[in-house]
């Protein structure tokens, strides 16, 4: 009698269901992220969620075997690519066949077919079907899907997974997902800038840049000096314009280092991991990245990936996101993995014109104010897959993989990324960006009205502007004796009034 899976007791009178019988029944070490029972007694709903469990009533019991619960799997429970893959391992190619061919046109049939030759790129000793009807992989009220779908002649399916055989996602249609995406918010873009001169826009973009790149370095931990911050802002200005490559990672990877006496530029030949070491310098990974061995058909499939949703036209955020997520998953350089990440998103926003020209949102900045929803993000990903991960310390304080770690990598769910994300941007529309316009127009009006009261250089006024900013609307006694020692009292009373009444305080 089973009590307790993956470390969580069993709820009473309940029974394994789903992926989760098929793990406990081929003795594998796969982690899953939804764990699934079926009660022996009827419930007042069809699914009820007790602490990590998700419960089903006893009327959605299954026959013990194999097949049986793989198709409750596949019916019932989102797609995990990954465990689907290691599960589809375990069957015999005799079994997984003659099961399919009992029902050959069912839809659960052929979606198991389609999706065991698809993952383990094997094909099945089965006949095509012939002419009939054509089943969806995916559900679209359930998951994001590719709308440029293709057919699989063999299956009858509509295979419209968002990736490819090498590289595929999967996203959840949420309640949050699908209120980002009616919510147009590229059309917001065009209205907030719409509103003000192009010159102020270029303005705006000029800082928030700056910002961006400011911010993105924070993330990371580092306090880089100022020509640093404005170079990575010159390379973030540029994103978009050049076509994703290894050559081009490296060439990034180069401009942001700087310094590369103790760092190889490019994809890394030995393994990395993100943690800490003891006093010994023994290494305690929190996680793993990809091995050194399989980077170069990572990059390559990741590349091909990136190729493939732009040319499917998926949501320019949704992309964003994939692409830079996974990246960082990937972990191909030594160092700068999370600042070319965060680079790859404005990347492939600005290659997918949701910017204006000219125009990058401060991601990085929207994302240091949440850094630890960022943080969460990224570890309720990475950390279920180090118990897949075998390793071994070296002498130099490293880790050395010793077991294929390839499709940890390859096929992830990156929804809640994609919520966060998606969150960044609409605050950037319509928060950081309607901001910083209206702090440079009421900059720019409270610049007039003091010229026209004080014959000033233009310094001089732009930098009594922001020390009275930063003093709660008075200019510090400091501050005036060192700097504007000529101003009378009757003046500074004026000039703060012009502030106050142009930043509305």
């Amino acid at each position: 009698m089973i009590t307790a899976f993956q470390n969580e007791v069993l709820p009473q009178s309940c029974k394994l269901i789903g992926y989760a019988w098929l793990i406990h029944n081929f003795e594998m070490n796969v982690p899953l992220r939804q764990l699934c029972c079926v009660s022996e007694k009827r419930l007042a709903f069809q699914t009820i969620q007790s602490a990590k469990w998700l419960i089903f009533d006893a009327q959605l019991m299954v026959k013990d075997t194999p097949f049986s619960h793989l198709e409750f799997a596949l019916k019932h429970e989102y797609l995990d690519l990954l465990v689907l893959k290691k599960i589809l391992e375990r069957f015999l190619v005799e079994d997984i066949s003659q099961s399919i061919s009992v029902n050959l046109k069912g839809i659960l049939s052929k979606k198991i077919w389609f999706l065991y030759e698809f993952l383990l790129k094997t094909q099945l000793p089965l006949q095509d079907l012939p002419a009939g009807k054509y089943d969806n992989i995916l559900d679209e009220k359930k998951y994001i899907v590719n709308r440029n779908y293709i057919k699989s002649k063999r299956h009858k399916v509509n295979n419209n997974l968002l990736g490819t055989q090498n590289f595929c996602p999967i996203i959840k249609r949420t309640k949050k997902l699908q209120s980002y995406l009616d919510a147009n918010l590229s059309n917001e873009i065009s209205n907030v800038i719409g509103k003000v001169s192009k010159a102020l826009v270029r303005r705006a973009a000029s800082f928030l840049l700056l910002s961006d790149s400011k911010a993105s370095f924070e993330i990371e931990g580092e306090r880089p000096p100022k020509n640093r911050i404005e170079n990575w802002g010159k390379i973030i200005n540029e994103a978009g314009k050049t076509a994703l490559s290894i050559n081009e990672i490296q060439r990034l990877h180069a401009i942001l280092l700087e310094d590369s006496r103790f760092i190889k530029i490019g994809l890394r030949d030995e393994e990395v991991f993100l943690g800490d070491r003891d006093r010994e310098n023994y290494p305690i990974p929190e996680f793993i990245g990809a091995n050194s061995k399989d980077l170069s058909n990572l990059m390559h499939d990741w590349i091909d990936l990136e190729t493939k949703l732009t040319h499917d036209e998926m949501d320019p955020i949704l992309q964003a996101v994939i692409i830079a997520f996974a990246f960082v998953y990937i972990h191909p350089l030594e160092d700068g993995n999370g600042r070319i990440h965060r680079y790859l998103i404005h990347h492939v926003l600005a290659n997918r014109n949701f910017y204006p020209k000219g125009m990058i949102f401060p991601i990085s900045n929207v994302i240091l104010d949440e850094i630890e929803t960022y943080r969460d993000i990224l570890v309720s990903h990475t950390e279920p897959l180090m118990s897949l991960i075998e390793w071994e310390a070296t002498d130099t304080g490293n880790v050395k993989i010793l077991n294929d770690t390839d499709n940890l990598y390859r096929f992830f769910d990156c929804t809640l990324s994609c919520e966060f994300i998606y969150g960044c941007v609409e605050k950037t529309i319509k928060e950081t960006l309607p901001d910083e316009l209206k702090y440079l127009s009421s900059f720019d009006k409270a610049y007039e009205a003091i010229n026209e009261i004080i014959e000033m250089p233009d310094n001089k006024i732009k930098s009594l502007i922001t020390f009275i900013l930063q003093n709660d609307i008075k200019l510090s006694k400091i501050k005036k004796d060192k700097f504007y020692p000529q101003i009378t009292a009757q003046e500074i009373k004026k000039i703060e009034d012009i502030i106050r009444e142009n930043f509305n305080f």
